[in-house]
């Protein structure tokens, strides 16, 4: 819930909640909670580097940060996470929510509003990343470079690593080298199908 100091349904004045409780208006019996705003991001990786926008306005204007932004109403993550990307990026993404790797809790600016960010690894789909939209700028950057960048948000400097990872995990799972060594050491029962 937004810090309403009047109901948004009959504009009577209302109590402030308990940080854990929901409002009622004595007027017309409407609850409104302490509800964060979801946000969908996402850490595109390729050839070994994740992108990074840098932030073109407030709050926190150029400081780094994870392509995405802010869920509309009756949006999913995904729907939300490929709406931002096209808008910010212009690029078609590959992404499920088997990719959703973290969801951290943040105030939006030092006294903003409470979000929950949903942070995903993806991958490119189809067109060449530019900056646009609220976006000053793109960076694509490898993991060790991740700590001498200046990010809004810390979680988004998490978020680049995990996705980093995760990508390598999958490139070496898919790799012909390991489906021969995750072959040759699997039970006989399993190739089988004797279960």
């Amino acid at each position: 819930m937004k810090p309403f100091r009047f109901c948004p349904a009959c504009a009577a004045p209302i109590d402030q909640p308990e940080p854990q409780d929901g409002t009622t208006c004595d007027r017309c019996g409407a609850s409104w909670y302490r509800n964060p705003s979801p946000t969908a991001g996402a850490a595109i990786v390729r050839d070994g580097k994740v992108l990074l926008s840098v932030r073109g306005g407030e709050p926190y204007k150029g400081k780094i940060d994870i392509p995405g932004g802010f869920l509309i109403p009756n949006e999913s993550a995904l729907e939300g996470l490929r709406r931002e990307i096209d808008e910010e990026l212009g690029v078609e993404i590959e992404v499920s929510m088997d990719d959703c790797l973290q969801a951290e809790p943040h105030r939006y600016g030092d006294h903003g509003a409470w979000t929950l960010a949903l942070g995903f690894h993806a991958r490119l789909l189809s067109g060449e990343p530019t900056a646009a939209d609220d976006v000053a700028d793109l960076i694509w950057a490898e993991e060790d470079e991740l700590e001498e960048l200046d990010f809004a948000w810390p979680h988004d400097r998490e978020l680049a690593r995990k996705a980093l990872k995760r990508d390598l995990e999958v490139a070496s799972a898919s790799s012909p080298e390991y489906k021969e060594v995750a072959s040759a050491s699997s039970p006989d029962y399993l190739e089988k199908g004797d279960g």
